[in-house]
């Protein structure tokens, strides 16, 4: 879905409307990969008139280009105008437990660098991290103009910590042992005291990848829903929502924080301070540990861990199976939950419960509205493990489109007003 706020801090005047528009054609050009002119006209509501001016500016700045494409429209062929890749490149850098994974792509979604690092920042100074991750943004800063001529605008470091509503800082982590802190920020200062310019802007990680599967469950021919709810069961376990085409992140960041749902108020204590949260029934660390599997997962690695909790439970073999079972009915409640307060008509299950949908809707849960035809979809993610990275760079791209009218004139982008696909 198109994002067409009108970014302006006055009252709006010829600048903004044309910035706006610009957006506006080229938000229809990601949409749908490939357009006419005639076709932007229809789907937009301008006039050819202004459509045309648009064009030649957007081609003239190099970021569309007219494709060797003929599309029947209408009982005649037209030229079909693309994005092309002249021009801004977008960049994430993915944070993981063990690794960081550099991954760049061309405006028109060429991918031209794809580098995983081996890394394991846990524990460590959260500025080791960010000399490394400016470094890395450095370094490819250069690379991308000595080799392409291409002058990299921003960057999002995607990571499973909480971003703040500014879209730089974040909050205390657990998992990494970091303080509350503005890391985008510091990154950046980083940067430019090496001698680079790119904005950092910080992107939670099911927020990414809640975006990259609604926008491939849209571009499979569904109807385009109007809230989504994405769950991702693998640890750490979180989720997103996003309604009417922009992902809800709240003021601290910490929305559809599915992982921390309370499920039994008598249960253990979770690391986040509260009592019987869904991760430590339904994360696969506690799905290993309560089935006695986590020698296994030590030796063998978590999907053959994984692979083994699966068969035992098929065959009926316990702990294995109540610990399967418990996971998939609180699941389920987490779900009800959520539909609850969000009335969502989408919901997508990432991560392994993803293959266990038959079993979530066979739980008893009285009335419901989950998988009704119409009312409430049930579907499986299917971008796996390239969720994350799909969707930070869809969403980057999605931001140098609205900024597209700044980024002309050669202004710089601001990070805090950076994503707009945010609330």
């Amino acid at each position: 879905m198109p994002q067409v706020s009108v970014h302006t801090t006055g009252r709006l005047n010829s600048r903004s409307v044309r910035d706006h528009n610009l957006s506006l054609v080229l938000h229809e050009l990601h949409r749908r990969f490939s357009a006419s002119r005639s076709l932007v006209c229809s789907a937009t509501g301008l006039t050819p008139g202004a459509v045309t001016l648009l064009v030649n500016e957007l081609m003239k700045a190099g970021f569309i280009e007219t494709s060797g494409m003929l599309e029947a429209e209408g009982g005649r062929r037209k030229k079909q105008l693309v994005l092309s890749g002249r021009t801004c490149p977008v960049a994430v850098l993915l944070l993981r437990p063990a690794s960081v994974r550099l991954v760049c792509e061309s405006f028109s979604g060429e991918r031209l660098v794809d580098e995983v690092h081996r890394r394991d920042f846990r524990g460590r100074p959260v500025e080791d991290f960010v000399s490394f991750a400016a470094e890395l943004i450095y370094t490819l800063e250069r690379r991308l103009a000595k080799e392409r001529g291409l002058e990299l605008k921003a960057v999002g470091v995607v990571s499973p910590i909480a971003v703040l509503a500014h879209q730089t800082g974040t909050l205390p982590n657990a998992d990494f042992g970091w303080p509350m802190m503005d890391i985008g920020a510091s990154i950046r200062t980083e940067v430019q005291r090496l001698g680079g310019a790119s904005t950092v802007v910080m992107m939670n990680d099911a927020n990414c990848a809640g975006w990259a599967e609604y926008r491939a469950l849209v571009q499979k021919g569904a109807e385009d829903p109007h809230g989504v709810i994405f769950i991702d069961t693998d640890d750490p376990m979180g989720g997103s929502f996003i309604f009417d085409g922009k992902v809800y992140n709240g003021a601290l960041g910490t929305a559809m924080g599915i992982g921390h749902i309370q499920i039994n108020a008598e249960g253990e204590r979770c690391v986040c301070g509260k009592r019987g949260c869904l991760t430590l029934y339904a994360g696969r660390d506690a799905l290993m540990r309560r089935s006695g599997l986590t020698e296994l997962v030590n030796t063998s690695g978590p999907d053959t861990a994984l692979a083994e909790l699966e068969r035992r439970a098929k065959v009926g073999e316990e702990p294995a199976r109540e610990t399967l079972d418990r996971a998939v009915r609180y699941v389920r409640i987490a779900i009800e939950n959520a539909l609850t307060l969000l009335v969502a008509d989408c919901v997508i299950i990432g991560g392994y419960m993803g293959a266990h949908l038959d079993d979530i809707l066979a739980v008893d849960n009285g009335f419901t509205s989950l998988g009704v035809p119409g009312v409430t979809s049930l579907h499986a993610a299917v971008l796996g493990d390239e969720a994350a990275v799909a969707g930070g760079l869809s969403r980057m791209r999605g931001a140098v489109i609205d900024h597209v009218g700044e980024i002309i004139r050669g202004e710089s982008l601001d990070p805090s007003t950076l994503l707009q696909d945010t609330v």
